[in-house]
């Protein structure tokens, strides 16, 4: 059921071929001039960033929970860098996932967002993208989401974002449908000295502080501190929107390796004042702490294990929502035969939930609830030949609401030569549903505990490769066949009560591309998009009253651009162009709609010294204001500029 907003009709269309010539064109644009370009600089070259031969060997776990490069990982895989985060001028993390061509992020207002891969946008759909910080899940039980608000992570501090569209449940389990976002930060020995930025917007505002230290000779650590101010958006009529919000975050981080073995422990701890749409002040609050051990044997196998404790209360739009979480893991991974890279786990993870409206009615039964889920995993990556393998994976899941769920996996990589690689993939993923969903009761009205787990099988083919030493192109293929989607239902005749379940089915199909290139030696270009086709469909005998909620509202295609340039030794201007296709109004379900919009950004920024550098950040640009987003309760975002003060020691 629906608390945040009304419900609403998707949009299904196909995309068409203009959209699609667009997408690769811009996506094979990279190689039309590449023997005019200089051969690309590695290290910190002239861009000051990864060469392009070292974007293609940068190290992802996300895949196969295993260190591997990114040119031989047989999925659809993104990487967002520091540096890419920097230069960008994003100052939180839903900005910086703007930076993925395989993401669909719309902001909703000042404290929500809606972020995708391969469609389900919206606040009520988007619930198929697994969010994990440090091997931490950051996704909701409550409602299957993500609260972006609850997660201010120093963006300094984090390594890369990888940025997977298509399931991973077989590794990362439930929820894990339609895509991963793995953000990864530093280890204390890469932080050390000091740290100090300002940011000051006319949107946006933060603060950040950050020092790191040796702890003897095996051992380093970090403390940081940040305030941050989000600002109110507008209405449609240019007035504020009264859903500005602020807070601050603290936190430490400490690493200690021996010979064999490595630990870390880490938490937050996060405080913020919500002013929302209906003029009443809320809050958000909570912290966590994380250990993780390995030990690496002396057969080149390595055994890890990691638990962590969450927590967090949230009052805003006159619900109260609280979550405490309790999760360990253990996994396993050792070569066989010489052959074989085996990996294999299990977890057991406990939610103690506490949510409830701060007026009458009560809309959940219990207003408590524990949950319980518990998992065990193996996956074999198979060496059929020196230049092909295949990975053949499963994970069982058990869950407090729907029991035992099986989630399979097969992939095939074929490294055709040491440029090119193809690879192939059909896997099963379900998403467990919510609290909401599961517990919505109001007597005689709606009817709690019908709905079961959404299903999907999925079907990929992707290609990865450098075309020239100054392009690398990214191309994936999908189809995903879900079963089992969300509905409101009337029972049968059409009459109350309403209850939710299952009997929703159909189909989504696309393409993702990317590509990089070096125009000069001190000039890339960085150019992707996605195309999105849907059909869904009600199963005979459903009486759904949701209009299809739960198939989101997309765009059939988008396109991103990025321009990143360094003029002179101290001296770099970055720019960013999206492009998001409309979406229509639907009258049936009163759901607004999107207008087409082009919209920008960009940095200048200039290294005083070493140690300083001041940024000047102008974003969106090419609009006095404009909606991302489908929602009713949506806010428009209005051009900002951020005037920046960086001091690194």
């Amino acid at each position: 059921m629906t608390f945040h907003r009304r419900v609403l009709a998707c949009g299904c269309g196909s995309g068409g071929l203009r959209p699609a010539l667009i997408v690769l064109a811009l996506a094979a644009g990279g190689v039309a001039r590449a023997d005019e370009a200089p051969p690309p600089q590695s290290g910190s070259g002239a861009l000051g960033a990864l060469s392009l031969d070292e974007l293609s060997e940068i190290k992802v776990t996300s895949v196969s929970k295993r260190a591997e490069p990114i040119s031989q990982a047989p999925s659809s895989v993104y990487v967002i860098t520091n540096d890419a985060i920097r230069r960008s001028g994003a100052i939180s993390i839903p900005e910086a996932l703007r930076n993925a061509p395989n993401l669909e992020v719309m902001r909703i207002d000042a404290l929500d967002y809606s972020i995708t891969a391969r469609g389900f946008a919206g606040f009520e759909a988007a619930n198929k993208l697994l969010v994990l910080i440090d091997g931490r899940s950051v996704y909701t039980p409550l409602f299957s989401g993500v609260d972006w608000d609850q997660n201010q992570v120093l963006l300094d501090d984090v390594d890369r974002i990888e940025v997977i569209s298509g399931p991973g449940g077989t590794l990362w389990g439930a929820n894990a449908v339609n895509g991963v976002v793995n953000i990864t930060t530093r280890s204390a020995f890469d932080t050390q000295g000091s740290l100090a930025e300002v940011n000051l917007g006319s949107l946006d505002s933060d603060v950040r502080l950050r020092y790191g230290g040796q702890l003897g000779e095996s051992a380093a650590g970090r403390i940081y501190f940040t305030a941050f101010r989000r600002g109110e958006l507008r209405k449609d009529d240019g007035a504020h929107a009264n859903d500005g919000w602020d807070g601050v975050q603290g936190g430490f981080r400490t690493d200690w390796a021996g010979d064999r073995d490595t630990l870390t422990l880490q938490g937050d701890a996060h405080d913020g004042t919500i002013s929302d749409s209906l003029g009443l002040p809320g809050y958000v609050r909570g912290g966590n702490v994380l250990g993780r051990w390995t030990r690496r044997m002396e057969n080149g196998s390595t055994v890890e294990l990691q638990a962590y404790y969450d927590q967090f209360a949230r009052n805003a739009r006159l619900i109260h929502d609280g979550l405490k979480t309790y999760d360990i893991q253990a996994q396993h991974a050792f070569s066989w035969l010489g052959r074989h890279q085996i990996i294999w786990g299990g977890g057991y993870r406990i939610t103690e939930d506490d949510f409830y409206t701060l007026t009458e009615p009560q809309l959940l039964t219990p207003t408590h609830r524990r949950v319980d889920i518990g998992n065990l995993f193996a996956q074999d990556e198979f060496a059929v030949r020196t230049d092909l393998t295949l990975t053949l994976g499963l994970k069982l899941e058990t869950n407090t609401y729907t029991r035992a769920e099986l989630m399979p996996n097969a992939r095939l990589g074929w490294r055709v030569s040491d440029r090119q690689f193809l690879w192939a993939a059909v896997s099963r993923a379900v998403r467990n549903p919510s609290r909401i969903e599961r517990d919505f009761s109001l007597p005689g009205i709606v009817d709690p505990g019908h709905m079961g787990s959404e299903k999907l099988i999925a079907y990929e083919l992707g290609y990865r490769g450098r075309m020239t030493d100054a392009a690398n192109v990214s191309v994936s293929l999908y189809y995903n066949a879900y079963d089992q989607l969300r509905t409101n239902d009337l029972s049968p005749g059409g009459v109350l009560p309403i209850y939710v379940g299952n009997s929703m089915e159909g189909d989504t199909y696309g393409i993702e591309a990317w590509a990089d290139y070096d125009v000069r030696s001190w000039w890339r270009l960085s150019v992707g998009g996605s195309i999105l086709g849907k059909d869904f469909r009600l199963k005979p005998g459903s009486l759904d009253i949701a209009q299809f909620e739960a198939a989101g509202v997309d765009p059939d295609y988008w396109v991103k651009l990025r321009s990143q340039m360094r003029l002179g030794d101290r001296v770099t201007l970055d720019a960013g162009l999206r492009y998001y296709d409309a979406i229509p109004t639907s009258q049936a379900s009163g759901y607004v709609g999107a207008k087409a919009y082009l919209d920008g950004d960009l940095r200048l920024a200039w290294r005083v010294t070493d140690a300083l550098e001041l940024s000047l950040v102008g974003q969106n640009l090419l609009h006095d204001r404009h909606a991302e987003a489908s929602e009713s309760r949506r806010d428009k975002i209005q051009r900002s500029v951020l005037l920046g003060l960086r001091w690194v020691h």
